[in-house]
């Protein structure tokens, strides 16, 4: 919140709040913070100002611009319709204020060497057992997004993304990131750069698709999305 230059008495929303810890230190440092959660008929938590019952495929029971800071954490690996989500998150954030979002990290590159060797990327959580009931598939992470069309929603729902939060790393980034960085950072800016270069031109639409290429590129060889367990991301939300 003080990266962000978040003023005391701010509006914050945690979308699906779980326990409250983080309303319940938000609130302490002064922040005016309600949360959601998604199941029914909940006992309050303190003096937390929580809705229950809130289904963020549905949509969130909030007018347009209604916070100056709207945090999800850990959330939207459950769940599969990530435009929908991201649009309905972003609705709710007040022009010039922030959407935070923390998820898994699978672009990581332990993750993306577990999905050549398996097929499975390495998502923080076992593969869900397969007779396990359609009601309870969202306790597992079976949706978790990649970072290019997370960028890519943010952009679309008028989003700039504007920083990378730090998270755990695990020993074995170490020893990856100086091995695969080079060979990662030059297939990456063959893929961005490079190969659309010509179909963009061909289309009049070079200029404003490869200045965004451009800066997905520096985030896609970030230390953040090459090496830590999450990405957490900061996005404000733009004027017009």
């Amino acid at each position: 919140m003080d990266k962000l230059g978040a003023p005391r008495g701010a509006r914050i929303l945690e979308v699906s709040c779980r326990h409250g810890e983080l309303l319940r230190e938000l609130n302490r440092r002064g922040f005016d913070a309600r949360g959601t959660r998604f199941e029914t008929n909940l006992p309050p938590i303190g003096e937390l100002a929580i809705d229950n019952g809130v289904d963020l495929i549905r949509g969130l029971p909030y007018p347009d611009g209604s916070f100056d800071v709207v945090i999800i954490t850990d959330v939207i690996e459950h769940l599969e319709p990530h435009a929908r989500l991201i649009s309905e998150l972003a609705r709710i954030v007040k022009s010039g204020g922030y959407l935070i979002i923390s998820t898994v990290n699978v672009m990581r590159l332990d993750s993306r060497l577990a999905f050549l060797l398996s097929g499975f990327h390495k998502t923080k959580r076992r593969v869900m057992p397969f007779d396990t009931p359609l009601g309870d598939a969202r306790l597992y992470h079976n949706h978790p997004v990649m970072f290019p069309y997370l960028y890519y929603l943010l952009i679309r729902n008028g989003l700039e993304l504007t920083a990378l939060g730090r998270s755990r790393v695990k020993a074995i980034a170490y020893f990856l990131y100086p091995l695969f960085l080079p060979l990662v950072a030059l297939n990456t800016w063959f893929l961005l750069m490079k190969r659309q270069r010509r179909y963009l031109v061909r289309h009049n639409r070079a200029r404003p698709s490869l200045a965004l290429n451009r800066k997905l590129l520096g985030w896609m060889l970030s230390r953040q999305v090459l090496m830590h367990d999450h990405l957490i991301l900061a996005a404000r939300k733009l004027n017009s």
